[in-house]
């Protein structure tokens, strides 16, 4: 999957998680600057999982903490198992 479909999915979610309009995220902003406490940050381990098909360790989200970081390691993931 292109980085861009991933990016667009992850930003999708997070914005509305957060409740706030997809073009108002800003893509290289940390959850936490957002606002986004552990137990969302978690949360999203699961969402992505299921939404791209992967095993994401369930603190993923605390090492990839924007949506630009976390898109290019779904992507590294995806690509991974496709070999």
């Amino acid at each position: 999957m292109h980085i861009d479909h991933i990016t667009a999915a992850v930003t999708e979610t997070v914005a509305s998680l957060l409740e706030v309009e997809r073009d108002a995220l800003d893509v290289e902003r940390s959850f936490h600057e957002m606002g986004v406490d552990s137990v969302l940050i978690v949360g999203l381990s699961a969402e992505f999982e299921d939404m791209f098909g992967i095993e994401l360790d369930p603190e993923f989200a605390y090492q990839h903490d924007t949506v630009s970081k976390i898109s290019r390691h779904v992507q590294a993931v995806m690509n991974a198992g496709a070999r």
